[in-house]
């Protein structure tokens, strides 16, 4: 079982000086002291001449803010949020909005810029928002509490049949089940790692494995459950800033699992690429950027990419900017025989904030048609001949296990990468009508998102995009590694 995080990500602990329960984030009084992590932004430190500072502007990149900078009277002000913090060369005193803070050491200027010592953490006020600062001496690190405060170490306690996964978090209205197969159980979580894992499980217990990883959102945790389990629950207890999920054996009142195909490697032989619209259907647009534009260019790149790391015959429903109908693409889509089929999309939002994607796959739920004909002629009396006959538009129900392995394995990979938050939704996308392989509809971004717009459209967005979609096509044809 792997008992830890990857180096630089595993031995999160608190400082020596100070140790907060994690179950209450946000009840630690003193803003100098906060704890290492998965997640924790944290700057280097350096001392000249006997005193500990940082630079200006590794400063105005920890707390997110912008600068302006004032050389006549050589001053600097940081603005984020509704705070601002204003600085003067060779001045120990600091301008907390419009309030006086006086350091032990003067501000002054290396090599053109700014060095703030780190006092800072000490003397910045404790209330309206202002962030908590820290710093350890040990790591030589000048750390910023995330806004949205720690998660702590999971706790794994099993009992008669039931295993419950106990998670101190400050936010637990927010955590979200983002994928429910035995294999890779996901739960996404709010704010920063400052615990542990487990260094064992129950041997009793429902839970083969914990791992912890960063997300955009915040942190993924990540459950190899044992195939025993037959229902989860997960219960948010906002009072006690704990949220628990629940495995058991008996599945009475319980949520299910997904289906999930068997374990061991898949056949990646063709891949078919479906990039979204085209022609007069322009598909989203933002600020100029057409989705019928992006789609083709991603699909290009991701082609590229698959056939390079895996070998594979990588096929297009369209290579230029031509309308598609849904029976034209499904029959595009089938001619190569295909192991899977990918229909590449972005996404719109009239709130300018929203970003991430979703992967749409067929739900597992939906039925194949099986019809019982008469006897046909020269068939035994009494014989009937069973034809199974699966309705065109509800063809890609069929490999609807293996698809919603898929979409898992997609949106964890894009996650991983800084492309998300992303989502997995059980409802037949109208891209697989008629696709007989397993499939899913990515939808890789938000286009009305300004940072993420602008990400895609630098020099190597859509190769990095490309990269982080082969990875999970590649996880997936690797099958539960």
């Amino acid at each position: 079982m792997r008992r830890a995080l990857a180096a630089g990500l595993a031995a999160a602990a608190w400082l020596a000086c100070a140790r907060p329960t994690a179950a209450q984030p946000d009840a630690a009084p003193d803003r100098s002291r906060v704890p290492a992590g998965l997640g924790v932004p944290s700057i280097a430190t350096s001392r000249v001449e006997g005193v500990v500072v940082v630079g200006a502007n590794d400063l105005a990149r920890l707390l997110g803010a912008s600068r302006s900078w004032r050389s006549d009277v050589r001053k600097l002000v940081l603005h984020w949020s509704e705070h601002r913090l204003t600085f003067t060369e060779d001045n120990p005193f600091v301008i907390a909005d419009d309030r006086t803070l006086r350091l032990p050491h003067a501000v002054f200027s290396r090599a053109g810029e700014l060095q703030i010592p780190v006092d800072l953490a000490r003397a910045l006020p404790d209330e309206n928002g202002w962030p908590r600062l820290g710093y350890d001496e040990r790591a030589g690190e000048l750390r910023a509490a995330p806004a949205l405060g720690f998660v702590g170490s999971p706790r794994v306690v099993a009992r008669a049949g039931v295993t419950q996964v106990q998670i101190p978090t400050g936010h637990p209205e927010l955590v979200r089940v983002i994928a429910r197969g035995r294999a890779r159980f996901r739960l996404r979580l709010h704010g920063a790692f400052a615990g542990a894992l487990p260094d064992s499980l129950p041997e009793a217990g429902l839970v083969r494995d914990v791992r912890v990883s960063a997300s955009p959102a915040g942190l993924a945790l990540e459950l190899a459950v044992d195939p025993a389990a037959n229902g989860w629950q997960l219960e948010r207890t906002g009072s006690a800033s704990v949220v628990t999920l629940t495995l058991a054996r008996d599945p009475s009142g319980l949520q299910p699992f997904a289906p999930e195909p068997p374990p061991g490697p898949r056949m990646l032989r063709t891949v078919v690429l479906d990039p979204g619209h085209g022609g007069i259907d322009t598909g989203v647009q933002s600020d100029g950027v057409l989705e019928k534009t992006l789609t083709l260019d991603l699909a290009r790149a991701l082609a590229d990419e698959l056939h390079r790391r895996s070998g594979a015959r990588v096929t297009l429903t369209r290579s230029d900017d031509r309308d598609l109908s849904q029976l034209g693409r499904a029959e595009l889509a089938n001619r190569p025989d295909p192991d899977l089929v990918v229909s590449l999309h972005f996404g719109m939002s009239l709130d300018p904030r929203v970003r991430g994607g979703a992967v749409w796959c067929a739900p597992a739920s939906v039925p194949t048609a099986t019809l019982d004909f008469a006897s046909a002629p020269g068939d035994r009396p009494g014989t009937a001949t069973l034809l199974e006959l699966l309705p065109w538009r509800d063809a890609a129900a069929s490999h609807a296990v293996a698809s919603r392995d898929l979409a898992g394995d997609l949106a964890a990979a894009l996650e991983r990468e800084g492309f998300g938050p992303m989502s997995v939704r059980e409802r037949m996308p109208m891209a697989l009508l008629g696709v007989t392989a397993p499939g899913v509809l990515l939808e890789c971004g938000t286009l009305s998102n300004a940072a993420e717009r602008s990400r895609l459209l630098a020099p190597n967005g859509l190769h990095l995009l490309a990269a982080a979609i082969a990875d999970g096509l590649l996880a997936w044809q690797r099958g539960g590694d």
